[in-house]
């Protein structure tokens, strides 16, 4: 995977990089059209532009100004630090963006080959967002959809039911959404 570094101290990108090896992260200066992620310093407005309309950013800036870094949040960026910022806080943080987005990209992924009811693929975007995490069916009820849903907590189990039974046409045998007895539900990936 390709990260754009915009605007940042060669020392820090250089440490930054050494970091990454192991997650298989290339950093580059340069833009291209397989850059999954940017980080950059300010304009953040180039950023909603061009190739950049759809990739995600985060910023690392001197600018501590509270307009500033809300200008950035208005902007669409993902997250702020105020340099300097320690490149495994950086690290930390860019996996973080990095894990989200590629759930996202798998769910569509994902949702071109299988055909998920709206509530399936709410349960299922909500189970994948914290992988390993286990979650009662109240929680579920309340994070997949927040207040709109006017069911019966135990629908949660008809939903999973049927995304199990969608999964396993689509990728095999395992189960992805495994039932915790007692407590709830959780996506193993």
């Amino acid at each position: 995977m390709k990260i754009l570094v915009y605007g940042q101290e060669r020392k820090w990108v250089s440490e930054l990089q050494r970091l990454f090896r192991r997650d298989q992260i290339e950093l580059c200066e340069a833009a291209s059209r397989d850059i999954k992620l940017a980080v950059t310093d300010f304009p953040v407005s180039k950023m909603r532009k061009g190739i950049f309309a759809k990739i995600p950013f985060l910023v690392v800036s001197r600018e501590k100004r509270e307009e500033k870094i809300l200008e950035a949040f208005e902007m669409g960026a993902e997250d702020y630090m105020v340099y300097p910022v320690s490149p495994k806080i950086a690290r930390a943080r860019i996996l973080r963006i990095v894990k989200h987005y590629g759930i996202e990209e798998y769910l569509e992924g994902l949702k071109e080959r299988v055909h998920f009811t709206p509530n399936e693929y709410r349960v299922l975007s909500f189970l994948m967002a914290c992988p390993g995490k286990v979650f009662s069916r109240n929680e579920v009820l309340e994070g997949a959809f927040a207040e709109e849903y006017e069911g019966y907590d135990r629908n949660i189990d008809n939903y999973v039911k049927q995304i199990r039974k969608k999964l396993k046409q689509d990728a095999g045998k395992r189960d992805w959404i495994e039932t915790v007895y007692g407590v709830g539900y959780r996506f193993m990936p």
